[in-house]
């Protein structure tokens, strides 16, 4: 004897299979109202709601502005070190600047 497929049963179950749920009538006009709610929300209820993720994109901006700040200001400070260098011993022994130079 062949066992019978529980796939088999289980297709015909599900396909046979109806769910009817309760209807309500106030669904309709609760999603309205939800939606008028959100529509009437002031600039300072946004505010507090949405606090949390604009104050971390704040400190997120902040800081990446500032550490792009920083490796900026170490780049011209660097290079500015070098011009006083090169300068400064330009005046001391223009054959060490012509070294430099070349």
């Amino acid at each position: 004897m062949i066992p019978s497929d529980p796939h088999q049963r289980l297709s015909a179950t599900l396909g046979s299979w109806r769910m009817t749920p309760p209807r309500d009538s106030n669904f309709r006009p609760a999603v309205l109202e939800r939606i008028q709610q959100r529509a009437r929300a002031t600039w300072t209820e946004y505010v507090r709601s949405h606090g949390f993720s604009w104050s971390a994109a704040a400190l997120v901006a902040i800081t990446a502005a500032g550490w792009t700040g920083h490796a900026v200001a170490q780049a011209r400070l660097q290079e500015s070190r070098e011009q006083m260098v090169v300068s400064y011993l330009g005046k001391l022994d223009p054959r060490v600047l012509a070294k430099l130079r070349n």
